[in-house]
């Protein structure tokens, strides 16, 4: 699928590597790894990002009745295996909310490149340090470990969560606001990385939400 690379932090423009510089660079945030398209999910692609990535490719597994896999993204270039991967699935909303369809984007990044921070319309890198404390809001299981995820303040329209599973961040993300304890709460996550997980993984059209192309300012509004 077609599209262009971005900076990870602001979704800015990159400049690709030349002599001046090894690795991509932003004119806001300097050299970084790159924020690569959105691409539609299938098993194939799926396994290749599992082979590709540095960090757990998260998956609820099994999929609440009637969801799918919607897409995904990658943080990563020729040099560097995928620093962050956003899974998208979505599927029917029973809730209140308005919309009949929930989105969820799992987000899972090393500290330091700013995705799940930016998506939470953040100005910092990464959570800060009064963002993991207190009470979680949710314990989704992430490879059998209930992993506490705390809230983060965002646009009214989305629920926001943050937690630390597989040594890296762990954002979760929700459309609309309305989808997101309940639904957490019952989720179990598997690492696509992990040996023996062969599925057969329901996918389905491209996610708009992974397809995002709004700015911070944006999506605090």
């Amino acid at each position: 699928m077609g599209g262009t690379a971005t900076c990870p932090r602001c979704d800015g423009a990159v400049r690709a590597p030349s002599i001046w510089h090894s690795s991509a660079t932003c004119a806001v945030h300097g050299e970084v790894v790159p924020l690569q398209p959105p691409q539609p999910a299938d098993a194939e692609h799926l396994a290749w990002v599992a082979r590709h990535s540095d960090v757990p490719v998260w998956l609820p597994w099994p999929l609440p009745d009637g969801w799918l896999v919607t897409g995904t993204r990658c943080v990563r270039d020729g040099k560097h295996e995928a620093q962050a991967v956003v899974v998208a699935a979505s599927g029917p909303h029973h809730g209140t909310g308005g919309s009949p369809v929930a989105d969820l984007l799992l987000v899972s990044e090393q500290p330091g490149t700013g995705l799940g921070a930016h998506l939470a319309g953040l100005e910092d890198v990464d959570p800060g340090d009064g963002l993991v404390t207190g009470r979680p809001a949710a314990r989704p299981h992430a490879d059998g470990a209930a992993t506490p995820l705390w809230p983060v303040p965002s646009a009214e329209d989305r629920a926001v969560l943050v937690g630390e599973a597989g040594g890296v961040w762990l954002w979760a993300l929700l459309w609309p606001a309305t989808a997101g304890v309940t639904l957490l709460d019952d989720l179990h996550l598997i690492d696509l990385r992990d040996p023996g997980h062969e599925l057969d993984v329901p996918c389905g059209a491209l996610s708009p939400r992974v397809a995002w192309a709004a700015p911070p300012s944006a999506l605090r509004a």
